[in-house]
């Protein structure tokens, strides 16, 4: 975990946060796909200025038209070629694991950054219960009650970082995280490579 991140938050908007992961491992001539863009908040702190390419999508608004398409990210990503870009960013408040699987499913070799917001720790907090694909991948029964569970997020985050490996041959060369002061939301840079 990166220490000393804190923003005092305890939601998703620790927009500060979320900036200061991208810049410090945006690669060099980074080519962005950013679902879940928005209003834009994250081109203009980090990509407006770094970033050799950038495409934002949403399916709710946009920042600017010319840059962004309005539509469904499942729709986008299953329309297009997930080649042209090399950094995916996945600022969803839920978890876009869903997402993240079909870009991987898409995605030809080659080296890869993507940063991801996940919110499983504040569903398991309210819910005590994993989701459906939480639930096949860490082959628990999606009903069972462990008091606490979101206390092992992070071995849950691994697994499911070997399950990708193990379907897509998509390899976890670094796992960075920050979260919001409650534990509810982490904020992830995987750096990830297929050969």
């Amino acid at each position: 975990m990166i220490q000393g991140l804190s923003g005092k938050k305890k939601d998703n908007s620790n927009e500060w946060l979320k900036a200061e992961l991208r810049r410090r491992y945006l690669p060099k001539d980074a080519r962005v796909l950013d679902l879940f863009c928005g209003t834009g908040e994250m081109y203009r702190r980090v990509y407006a200025d770094r970033a050799r390419s950038y495409r934002g999508v949403d399916k709710a608004k946009v920042h600017d038209a010319a840059l962004c398409t309005l539509i469904n990210n499942v729709v986008f990503v299953s329309r297009h070629s997930m080649d042209e870009y090399d950094v995916y960013d996945l600022d969803d408040y839920g978890c876009p694991w869903k997402l993240l699987y079909l870009i991987l499913r898409k995605r030809g070799p080659g080296r890869i950054t993507v940063y991801l917001t996940d919110g499983l720790p504040l569903n398991l907090k309210l819910t005590g219960h994993l989701g459906k694909m939480q639930s096949g991948i860490e082959r628990l029964p999606k009903d069972m009650e462990i008091p606490g569970r979101f206390r092992f997020y992070a071995e849950m985050f691994a697994t499911m970082l070997l399950d990708v490996q193990a379907r897509y041959g998509w390899k976890t060369e670094k796992a960075v995280y920050a979260r919001n002061d409650g534990a509810s939301v982490y904020y992830w840079v995987l750096q990830m490579h297929k050969t």
